[in-house]
C-alpha cells in the first residue's frame, strides 16, 4: 500500500506540474481571448463529463476490487468493466450526438451566447475522450493495478495536454480537439489491455445485474458529483455572462490552482477506500480513527505550508509565467489559493465517508455548499466577490466533510456491500 500510494503521490504531483505549464502554454501561445476560450471549455467539459458517468468512478473501483477477492459470488471484475463501460458511456454519447446536431443552442446552454459555437465540436471531442480515460481509469483501480493506472493518468493528464500545444495551431478550439482525440485513442488501447488480461471468474449472473448494482451505489452520488464540478466551473461560467471571456479566463485560472494543490492529496483517498471499508465491516472504528487522524493531520500541514509559499511567491510567479497581462488576476489568484486548505480536508476523507456509509453523504454536502455558492455568487457577482465567495463555500464544505466523518467514526458503522 506504501508503494502504491507513493507513486500515485507522484504521478498526481507531475500531473499538477504539467497542468500549470499548460496554463502558461494558454496565456503565451493563445493571447487572452483565447486562453480565456480554453479553460472556459475546459470547466464546461468537466461540468458535463462527471455527472453523465453516473458515479462510476467510484462504483466501479469498490466493486470490481469485491468480485475480484470472491466476496461477490456469481459476479464477476470483467462483467463489472463491461457494465461501466456501457452504462458510463451511453449518458456521454447521448449528450455528445445532441451538441453536434444543434451546436448554437449548445453554445448558448454552456456558454451563454452563439458566438462561442466554434467551440462545441472540439468540447464534444474531448468530452468522449475524458469520459473513456475516467471509465479505463476506474477499471484498473479496481484491479488493484495502479501502476497502469497512474501511467494511465500521466499520459492523458500530463503529457497529451501539454503536447496539443506543442503540435497543433495555437487557437483553442484545435488544441481541445487535438486533446481529445489522443485521450479517446489512449484509453481505447488501455481498454483493451485491461479487458485481454482481466482473469476469469465464473459467474451466474448478467452484465445487466453487474450494471445495476454499480448503478444502484453510483447513481445516488451522481448529483454530488455535479455540484461538485459545478463548484469549480458555475462561477466561471457566471463571470462569462456578466465580465466578459478575459475576467473569467483569470477566475478559472485561480480556481484551477486550487484544484491543482488539492489533487495531489487525492490519491490518499484511493488507495484508503478499500482499505476503509474492510476496516469499516469488521467494526474496526478505533484502528480506523487513528490512521484518519494521522492522515488528516500530515495533509494538513503539508497543504498550509504549500498554500503559504504560494500566497508569497504568486505575484513575481504569475508576472514570470503568464505576463504583465495577468496581473491584474492576483488577489483572485490569492484568494482562490486559500480555499485549497479547506477543500484538502474534503478530498482527504471524501473516500472515508463512502467507506463508512453507503448513503451519499458527500453529494448532500456538495450540494448544500454549491448552493450557498451560487447564492453569494449571484448577490456579489463581481471577480473578486465571486473568489471570496468560493473560498467562503470550500471553507463549509471542509467543516462538513469533519463533521460527518467524526460522527459516523464515533459509533460503530457497518459498509455492506
Amino acid at each position: 500500500m506504501r508503494a502504491q500510494l507513493t507513486w500515485t503521490l507522484v504521478t498526481e504531483l507531475l500531473v499538477m506540474a504539467a497542468g500549470i505549464f499548460v496554463l502558461k502554454l494558454a496565456a503565451q501561445l493563445l493571447g487572452s481571448v483565447g486562453f480565456g476560450e480554453y479553460t472556459v471549455s475546459r470547466r464546461a467539459v468537466g461540468l458535463m463529463y462527471l455527472p453523465l458517468v453516473l458515479g462510476l468512478g467510484i462504483a466501479a473501483p469498490r466493486y470490481i476490487a469485491i468480485a475480484r477477492a470472491g466476496a461477490l459470488p456469481g459476479y464477476n471484475p470483467k462483467s463489472f468493466a463491461i457494465a461501466t463501460l456501457i452504462a458510463g458511456l451511453a449518458p456521454a454519447a447521448i449528450v455528445i450526438l445532441l451538441m453536434n446536431l444543434n451546436p448554437t443552442g449548445a453554445s448558448r446552454v454552456l456558454f451563454g451566447s452563439s458566438s462561442m459555437q466554434p467551440l462545441i465540436q472540439p468540447s464534444a471531442i474531448a468530452l468522449s475522450g475524458l469520459t473513456l480515460h475516467s471509465m479505463v481509469y476506474a477499471i484498473f483501480r479496481g484491479r488493484g493495478d495502479m501502476h497502469f493506472a497512474n501511467v494511465l493518468s500521466f499520459v492523458d493528464n500530463g503529457i497529451v495536454p501539454v503536447a496539443a500545444f506543442l503540435f497543433v495551431s495555437h487557437n483553442a478550439a484545435t488544441v481541445l480537439a487535438t486533446t481529445g482525440t489522443a485521450w479517446l485513442v489512449i484509453s481505447a488501447i488501455a481498454l483493451v489491455v485491461a479487458l485481454t488480461t482481466e482473469s476469469i471468474i465464473e459467474t451466474t449472473e448478467t452484465v445487466s445485474s453487474h450494471a445495476k448494482m454499480l448503478l444502484k451505489f453510483g447513481m445516488p452520488r451522481v448529483p454530488g458529483e455535479f455540484a461538485l464540478v459545478g463548484l469549480f466551473a458555475l462561477p466561471a461560467l457566471i463571470a462569462l455572462r456578466t465580465q466578459g471571456v478575459v475576467s473569467a479566463g483569470h477566475l478559472s485560472a485561480g480556481m484551477s490552482l486550487t484544484s491543482l494543490v488539492a489533487g495531489v492529496f487525492g490519491p490518499v483517498g484511493l488507495v484508503m477506500l478499500p482499505r476503509a471499508s474492510a476496516q469499516a465491516a469488521q467494526g474496526d472504528l478505533i484502528g480506523l480513527r487513528k490512521i484518519v487522524l494521522k492522515m488528516l493531520g500530515a495533509g494538513l500541514a503539508i497543504a498550509i505550508a504549500v498554500v503559504v509559499v504560494g500566497e508569497v511567491l504568486i505575484p513575481p510567479f504569475v508576472k514570470w509565467y503568464f505576463g504583465a497581462a495577468f496581473l491584474p488576476a492576483i488577489p483572485v489568484f490569492r484568494t482562490c489559493l486559500l480555499g485549497a486548505i479547506p477543500y484538502v480536508v474534503y478530498v482527504l476523507l471524501r473516500n472515508i465517508l463512502d467507506a463508512l456509509d453507503v448513503k451519499a453523504v458527500n453529494s448532500r454536502n456538495l450540494i448544500i455548499t454549491l448552493a450557498f455558492l451560487l447564492i453569494l455568487c449571484f448577490i456579489k457577482p463581481d471577480i473578486m466577490s465571486m473568489s471570496i465567495s468560493l473560498l467562503a463555500s470550500l471553507t463549509l464544505l471542509g467543516i462538513l466533510s469533519l463533521w460527518e466523518t467524526q460522527v459516523r467514526l464515533g459509533r460503530r458503522a457497518v459498509a455492506s456491500p
